[in-house]
């Protein structure tokens, strides 16, 4: 027999069959939670992998969105010079000397802001009045004419210019502070030992690395369900959204993605 004749095929005999080619796709879940400013304060979020494929972790990242916009208002009005001298303001109807930046007392910024967050709805921080707020969080000028107000030096602003001069916002979101912990409720896994404070675990929310990657990707079967809990610890108010940066690998054979199997004869 020659070595042809042995490497020959049989007639009767069926080729391997071809293995199902299979995509992957980036894919985030998303968890949102929303921070009432009360330390000690737990709240959970729930998401559920999808019946398509399973989903790979391989980081994790967070960002915040202040509920309170940032707070413009102007300083009172100067008491007039004993004499009774001064310029009368057509918008007030108060008699006043003209004002520049440098010539503002604190007491009048004070006054200003007060009488704005009389006049509004608005609330800086929980239940902190004005004077509180502007302690915690600072104060500082108005970008919108801040340059304007700046190279005036010692001529007087108009009045719409004082009127918008300062700007007192929330609390900075680099300062806020929260613990978390996560959980596939599927298989009853935890992924740490107890709740990991943002700063240690995902960094800060300045930008400069509120994310980080996981030691080892993690794998989610599909219709598993990933539960993320939350324990505010500073007193920021807003909205914090976390979310599991990965991929998904379509076309299991078990999965609606994958090739219908053939059926054999």
């Amino acid at each position: 027999m020659t070595p042809t004749a042995l490497r020959s095929t049989p007639s009767n005999s069926t080729a391997a069959p071809t293995t199902p080619e299979r995509k992957s796709i980036p894919f985030d879940y998303a968890f949102r939670f929303e921070l009432k400013g009360s330390p000690g304060r737990v709240t959970n979020s729930i998401v559920s992998i999808s019946v398509e494929a399973q989903f790979t972790a391989v980081s994790i990242g967070y960002g915040v969105i202040p509920t309170v916009q940032p707070v413009v208002f102007g300083p009172a009005p100067p008491p007039p010079p004993p004499d009774g001298g001064g310029v009368i303001l057509l918008a007030t109807n108060t008699t006043t000397t003209p004002q520049d930046l440098f010539s503002i007392s604190l007491g009048q910024i004070f006054q200003g802001l007060d009488t704005q967050l009389k006049d509004t709805t608005v609330t800086l921080n929980g239940n902190d009045s004005g004077a509180d707020a502007v302690f915690k969080n600072g104060l500082k000028l108005n970008p919108n004419v801040a340059e304007l107000a700046l190279q005036a030096n010692s001529s007087a602003l108009s009045t719409d210019v004082l009127n918008r001069l300062f700007q007192v916002v929330a609390s900075p979101s680099e300062f806020i502070q929260f613990k978390y912990a996560i959980f596939d409720e599927g298989s009853g896994r935890e992924f740490q030992s107890e709740p990991i404070l943002n700063i240690a675990g995902l960094g800060s929310a300045n930008g400069e690395r509120p994310f980080r990657y996981f030691a080892q990707p993690i794998t989610f079967r599909p219709r598993s369900t990933i539960r993320m809990e939350v324990t505010e610890v500073s007193d920021f108010e807003g909205e914090l959204q976390v979310a599991l940066q990965g991929y998904k690998v379509l076309g299991d054979p078990n999965s609606p993605t994958g090739a219908p199997a053939r059926r054999r004869r």
